[in-house]
């Protein structure tokens, strides 16, 4: 059983800068408001929710259920501040054996390998979750995004045209990506 109050792991950035990853608490608030009011327009304009949104900010932080979303935060060590979250959305009923995915990582913070080191930690803790199956909706323009999830195992299953539309009206493809948690070359008997 995961310890979402003390759960901590510490990892190295390519850049040897040190970040821990734990899970999103209520004494965040600040912090992620301040991660996501900071990041310019093009960052957040293709993330699922509008995160400029102070209200939706303070409804995350407020009815944080662990069991249902798992938000996974790294904190600068030297700065004491949010600078990525990712969070493993658990399926309901019929999809509870599912995950989603969600990243977004500061521009300070990207090309640094901190997506993917996130990504393995919310692969890992899906299995400790008994998730069977993982998926990622990612918009087919962002292609080292894709290469990044494509490293990790995930599969293309399919492209949904027109599927996401941005705040403008424009419309984007997207590419549902999955992959088992547990590889069968990874399964014991």
């Amino acid at each position: 059983m995961l310890n979402y109050i003390t759960y901590r792991k510490f990892v190295t950035l390519q850049n040897g800068q040190r970040v821990m990853l734990r899970f999103l608490n209520q004494q965040d608030r600040e912090n992620l408001i301040r991660l996501f009011q900071e990041a310019p327009e093009e960052d957040t304009r293709f993330l699922k929710q509008d995160v400029k949104d102070l209200k939706l900010i303070n409804y995350w932080v407020d009815h944080i259920n662990y069991l249902k979303v798992l938000p996974l935060v790294a904190v600068d060590l030297e700065e004491e501040r949010l600078v990525a979250d990712a969070t493993l959305h658990r399926g309901k009923h019929a999809a509870k054996h599912i995950g989603e995915i969600r990243i977004f990582v500061s521009r300070g913070f990207r090309n640094l390998g901190l997506g993917s080191l996130m990504l393995d930690e919310l692969i890992n803790l899906a299995g400790k979750l008994n998730l069977q199956i993982l998926k990622a909706e990612i918009i087919t323009d962002h292609k080292k995004v894709l290469k990044a999830f494509r490293a990790k195992d995930f599969e293309i299953k399919c492209t949904l045209d027109d599927y996401f539309i941005r705040k403008d009206g424009m419309t984007h493809d997207v590419v549902l990506m999955m992959r088992p948690v547990v590889r069968k070359d990874q399964m014991e008997f």
